[in-house]
């Protein structure tokens, strides 16, 4: 028993930096080897999957997770529709990204991206300056009442797995998808240092919902991933408006945002407090933007009665 628990201790605080280490360190060997980007990508994405799902069941952080919700077809139909709009994003984002840095380079007389630098000092500042964006787009997107009525889809998953990661509204995905990509493509970021950030993106993102054990300890300090993300989707407007950093807490922390309690556990149960009405069928999610007062109103009447 003793043996076991031991075990369970040391995987908890291993898998995930070494999924991460090894899932970056294959693509940028991979890449160097002139492996075409959409097929690293697509591969590494494949394997991580597979991996977080795997570990969902021998490491669960909450058994009762692994059961269906009744949210498994909705967040599968998510899935193709994040990740089709976040393709025909990018070729978009990086011409006109391109053409405005190419003219701000010209017009300071030198390049605005350290291409000289190793790869990996690039794919680190690559993750500061995509965040900064990024953190605030997904602060506002919690603190205007407007945008909200688009982020609350996420928000109302019941339980968090490897497959609600895609949960988001198609507005949503390409509002942060263009605030999070376009200001590294003005800056000149290469097409391999894009795609090492890329696949960053997808490992984080998997184990930023996954119902996987896992203990950061200071890692948590960097990563908005575990007992970390769990807060931010805390029932509870005042504990779920913190911890906005898509990847990492750099910003969190330079703004006063990162809530990590020590005197509790995180919630056991997840979604929007007051909000009880939320649409669980994919489409009615789609336009719950539009019927937003009827949502709020019918959630109003379920308190009372």
């Amino acid at each position: 028993m003793l043996y076991g628990a031991a075990v369970r201790r040391i995987a908890s605080a291993t898998v995930f930096p070494l999924l991460l280490a090894s899932a970056v360190g294959g693509a940028a060997w991979a890449l160097g080897e002139g492996l075409p980007l959409d097929r690293v990508l697509a591969v590494t994405s494949l394997a991580s999957i597979v991996a977080v799902a795997l570990l969902e069941r021998l490491l669960p952080f909450r058994p009762e997770w692994n059961r269906r919700h009744g949210d498994v077809l909705a967040d599968a139909l998510y899935l193709p529709t994040s990740v089709g709009l976040n393709g025909a994003i990018e070729p978009v984002a990086r011409l006109a990204g391109v053409a405005v840095g190419s003219w701000l380079s010209a017009a300071l007389g030198v390049g605005l991206w350290p291409a000289t630098w190793p790869l990996l000092a690039q794919l680190a500042l690559a993750c500061v300056v995509a965040e900064a964006f990024d953190y605030w787009a997904h602060r506002v997107m919690h603190e205007s009442a407007l945008l909200w009525r688009f982020h609350a889809t996420h928000h109302s998953a019941p339980r968090l797995y490897w497959l609600n990661a895609t949960r988001a509204h198609p507005f949503e995905v390409v509002l942060r998808g263009i605030v999070a990509f376009v200001p590294l493509a003005v800056a000149g970021a290469g097409e391999q240092l894009l795609a090492l950030y890329g696949v960053v993106t997808i490992v984080v993102g998997l184990f930023q919902h996954a119902n996987v054990d896992t203990t950061l300890g200071p890692l948590s300090w960097v990563f908005s991933i575990g007992e970390v993300h769990r807060w931010h989707h805390a029932p509870r407007v005042a504990e779920a408006n913190h911890n906005y950093g898509n990847n990492f807490l750099f910003w969190d922390v330079v703004f006063g945002t990162r809530y990590l309690p020590t005197d509790r556990p995180a919630p056991a149960t997840i979604g929007i407090e007051g909000l009880e009405a939320f649409p669980t069928r994919w489409l009615a999610q789609l336009v719950s933007p539009l019927r937003w007062t009827r949502i709020v109103a019918d959630s109003e009447s379920l308190r009372t009665t």
